[in-house]
């Protein structure tokens, strides 16, 4: 149970570095897609330049160590398993975020192939061992989405603020 909390970490590590190296680029090869369109907005607040967004990779996956730091110390149903359940339903949800992407785009979009190679096998293997371990409990279910929501809200405001 400890090697599959410790591998999420770096699992978004690998995922996200796909996306540091890739995003500006394909944003610029592609910015016809975003021009005059409420993205354009976005895109130029986030910047997406690899050092800046490389930060706030690095600082979200410091938070992750910490968060399966403490889903480790205690393997138990609780608040650390809560939060850590809440970062693998980010990144489950992620995988479906980046595959839309490109189904809609009928193209490669920075964050596909780790996404669809990497996050969702490790998520699902994740989930069902939590199961195994009855780790996913109600409250778990209950209060895992609103608090994915929370960290969404920090992340993006991270990569505004950078």
């Amino acid at each position: 149970m400890k090697s599959i909390i410790w591998l999420g970490p770096v699992v978004f590590l690998i995922h996200d570095l796909e996306e540091v190296f890739w995003t500006q680029p394909w944003i610029e090869k592609n910015r016809f897609l975003f021009e005059d369109t409420q993205f354009e907005r976005v895109i130029e607040a986030m910047g997406y330049q690899p050092a800046k967004f490389g930060l706030v990779v690095a600082l979200i996956t410091i938070l992750f160590g910490i968060i399966s730091y403490f889903a480790t110390r205690q393997i138990q149903a609780g608040l650390s398993m809560n939060l850590y359940v809440s970062t693998l339903l980010i990144l489950f949800i992620n995988v479906f975020t980046h595959a839309g992407q490109t189904v809609l785009l009928g193209m490669y979009t920075p964050g596909v192939v780790t996404a669809v190679l990497v996050v969702l096998p490790y998520t699902v293997i994740a989930f069902r061992t939590l199961k195994a371990h009855h780790l996913l409990t109600r409250t778990t279910w209950k209060t895992s989405p609103f608090m994915s929501v929370g960290m969404l809200a920090v992340i993006f405001g991270l990569m505004m603020a950078v």
